[in-house]
């Protein structure tokens, strides 16, 4: 856990804990891996596909900056330059509308490689198709080849529609804030594509029993939006 909150240098871990950097090393990964191999108990679609709801979750891609991979052409790997950090890596995730529940993790990609290429790429789409169920998503995801599968705000919206689409959005990035709570993935990551994996996926499993507990996402239901809408 210290390791992936505060992701210190082998230096800075051995003054701290007064343990061999080797010996330290092998530890801190094995248990990585266990904790994100935990995914498939607490992070999975629900089994009654979210009953009656039609709009089921929330997506969005989560940026996370890396070193920079090089390339065996060009000086620079453009495909993994995001619109946020110079080089970093993608991962798509969806989290249930009406429960505490992180739904959907899809990953890595090189930043390069919009969310709404993401989406309609490499599984979610087809997902929610397969599922007849739709998702909310903000503005860049704006399609009208998909737009019976992905909701985004906009100006047909009615007011209760608009509030609930912001609200359920709003509720998604304090998932993403706790995601970067953890350092590892909030600076610069030192490590290997593989281990960024092997680290993002514990952190989401983290975060999944943090929302079960004792940090829950607010509930986002369509009759409090409408009774909020009748009291102003």
């Amino acid at each position: 856990m210290h390791f992936l909150k505060c992701y210190p240098t082998e230096r800075q871990r051995e003054a701290t804990f007064q343990y061999c950097p080797s010996w330290s090393r092998r530890k801190i990964w094995f248990w990585i891996n266990r904790i994100a191999a935990l995914q498939s108990e607490k992070i999975f679609w629900p089994k009654d596909n979210f009953g009656n709801d039609i709009w089921a979750i929330t997506v969005d891609g989560v940026h996370c900056w890396i070193q920079e991979p090089t390339h065996q052409e060009f000086s620079k790997d453009t495909s993994y330059f995001s619109h946020k950090y110079h080089a970093g890596l993608c991962y798509e995730l969806g989290i249930s509308i009406g429960s505490n529940r992180l739904v959907w993790m899809n990953g890595p990609f090189p930043a390069g490689k919009s969310d709404l290429k993401i989406f309609k790429e490499d599984g979610l789409k087809a997902m929610l198709i397969a599922k007849k169920k739709m998702c909310i998503a903000d503005g860049g995801y704006a399609g009208s080849d998909h737009i019976h599968h992905c909701s985004t705000p906009n100006i047909h919206d009615s007011r209760p529609v608009r509030r609930f689409k912001a609200r359920a959005l709003k509720r998604h990035e304090k998932f993403n804030g706790l995601i970067k709570n953890f350092h590892s993935v909030d600076c610069r990551f030192r490590h290997s594509i593989g281990k960024f994996k092997s680290v993002f996926e514990a952190i989401c499993v983290i975060c999944q029993y943090q929302i079960e507990t004792d940090k829950p996402l607010y509930h986002v239901l369509v009759e409090d939006v409408l009774l909020e809408d009748e009291v102003e």
